[in-house]
């Protein structure tokens, strides 16, 4: 970053903690929700759990999922959310727990929080994403 030549940034006294604020954090709110690789890895192939993978299918193409999780992309999550929906229906009416990864964590932390606000309270996710899960050693399926 030092050879880009750029003037130092202004107001980051104030931009930092804002950030901080709205920012994403992957020890989501509760840092119960936040599950290691491991105890990731104990509970697939549960009945009682739904895996749920939130990248588009341009991360997911080149680099393969954890087998058996459900596509449910993050930008359509209120969909998936809302009554109808299957993380709805699997998360209240199932009473399934709802794991949720993305690339690196911060988009499953931020699927934490809105689905307790819409009103699952079993929800949960990997901590540093798919990313963490391939560093682990851990399998993946490639997509066909």
């Amino acid at each position: 970053m030092d050879g880009l030549d750029l003037p130092n940034p202004k107001m980051m006294d104030v931009a930092v903690p804002a950030n901080l604020v709205i920012g994403a954090n992957q020890l989501a709110a509760d840092e119960e929700c936040s599950l290691s690789v491991a105890d990731v890895k104990k509970q697939i192939g549960r009945l009682d759990v739904v895996l749920v993978d939130l990248r588009e299918d341009a991360e997911r193409q080149p680099g393969g999922v954890i087998s058996g999780s459900l596509h449910a992309p993050y930008p359509d999550l209120d969909k998936f959310l809302a009554a109808g929906g299957v993380l709805h229906y699997e998360g209240r009416t199932g009473g399934k727990r709802i794991l949720f990864y993305c690339a690196y964590g911060e988009r499953s932390a931020l699927a934490v929080a809105t689905s307790k606000e819409a009103g699952l309270a079993n929800v949960f996710h990997l901590l540093g994403g798919i990313d963490a899960w391939v560093e682990a050693g851990e399998p993946i399926k490639a997509i066909d």
